[in-house]
């Protein structure tokens, strides 16, 4: 154990110092173009979030070195406890900012607590299982004198909290990712209304999103979220530390095309982690979540489709100059997906460029995802996919692998 807590905690403080270094350049010498002077004072403290939470899960690992922990059955009615709370204080924040009932500021207080002392039993466990599908799909190491020793790398390490938001910024003739900005949390909706105003004015479209998660070491995962998605999210981020020491990874931020890679294996490969973790640690079906199954009604339209022929759409009117065009025609899109069902607050040439990152989403026209879909289609096995293309550094790589395993496919045995 003390080696393994030993390699723990030096890759956590390589991957802590890598981000946190790296927002120090971002920073530089401070503000110097209108759109960094906008976002100044929203910006996030990602040095100081990283020194609060650095060493968490080892100090919990430490102090719990010697337990003999809990089984299968008691980790999981402590997951289910944790994530019924965080539907009862979400519930009760809700009613008290409607309705302004202060006396349910108590039990929403005892809830509270009782959720946060949970917090590092939950993650633990989340961590072990998702660790538990990692090594199963070969996603390990090994020190170097130590060849026939392997395990997970980086381990997993993510902490329950409220990711910042992100200021996104594309030029408004063209979807690309310009750059972004991470803000602090907690922003009226005022505050966001008039940062986009004045980062629009520039000339560019500008978007506040809220981020589901965040590949700081420790990762960010919301802390109200269910299992599943907590599973996912976890899953995601951690894929990028594991491609943080892979090609792939290192030079995620050289290009857009490498920002796209990285995010599109991370959504494909988070999901089948968190499906397969499901799979081997089922929670017990409660009935909440059978009668939230029940009352969940059939989407009225098929979202996939409409945000995909819209991004087609707009992108051929940016390609031909019309940019009010493709800007009404995004408005006109989110009012009708609003109608059915769908919010979203604004749909506009920064929302492309953001969510398409992930090119085996709606939002995105890249090929990368489809060509990404395909790949793990004819590999053995998710371990294999995530191995293979850890190591390409271009589309053109990826092509070449794909064209590898087509032909690997039609060879008989």
């Amino acid at each position: 154990m003390s080696w393994r807590i030993a390699a723990a905690v030096g890759s956590l403080l390589l991957l802590g110092t890598a981000v946190a270094g790296a927002f120090v350049l971002v920073r530089g010498g401070g503000p110097s173009d209108p759109i960094s002077k906008a976002a100044a004072p929203f910006t996030y403290d990602l040095t100081g979030w990283e020194v609060r939470h650095l060493l968490n899960r080892w100090l919990y690992e430490i102090g719990h070195l010697f337990d003999d922990g809990p089984s299968v059955e008691e980790e999981n009615e402590t997951i289910q406890r944790y994530f019924a709370l965080a539907a009862e204080v979400t519930s009760l924040e809700r009613e008290i900012a409607e309705d302004g009932d202060e006396s349910l500021r108590s039990p929403l207080d005892e809830k509270r607590n009782e959720h946060r002392r949970l917090e590092n039993k939950v993650e633990n466990i989340l961590e072990k299982r998702l660790s538990t599908v990692a090594q199963d799909e070969g996603l390990t190491t090994s020190l170097p004198l130590f060849s026939r020793v392997r395990f997970v790398f980086p381990p997993l390490d993510f902490e329950f909290d409220q990711p910042p938001r992100l200021l996104v910024i594309s030029p408004r003739d063209r979807i690309s990712l310009d750059r972004s900005i991470l803000l602090r949390r907690g922003l009226t909706g005022e505050q966001v209304t008039a940062l986009e105003g004045e980062t629009a004015a520039t000339g560019a479209s500008s978007l506040v999103v809220n981020l589901g998660g965040i590949a700081t070491y420790p990762s960010t995962i919301p802390e109200y979220d269910s299992y599943e998605s907590a599973l996912e999210t976890a899953a995601h981020e951690w894929l990028h530390h594991y491609l943080f020491f892979h090609p792939l990874g290192s030079h995620y931020f050289d290009n857009e095309t490498l920002r796209t890679l990285n995010e599109t294996v991370a959504n494909i490969g988070g999901r089948e982690i968190a499906h397969l973790v499901q799979q081997r640690f089922p929670l017990p079906h409660s009935n909440s979540v059978a009668a939230a199954d029940a009352a969940r009604e059939e989407p009225r339209i098929d979202f996939r489709a409409e945000m995909h022929e819209l991004r087609l759409e707009v992108d051929r009117l940016l390609s031909e100059g019309k940019i009010a065009e493709a800007e009404a025609l995004m408005e006109q899109k989110r009012k009708f997906l609003a109608e059915n069902g769908f919010y979203i607050r604004k749909i506009n040439q920064a929302y492309f460029a953001f969510h398409g990152l992930y090119a085996d989403t709606p939002a995105s026209s890249s090929p990368i995802g489809p060509k990404m879909q395909e790949l793990r289609r004819l590999s053995p096995s998710l371990g294999d996919f995530i191995r293979s293309v850890a190591e390409i550094t271009s589309e053109e790589d990826l092509d070449r692998l794909l064209a590898e395993r087509a032909v690997g496919s039609l060879t008989p045995p």
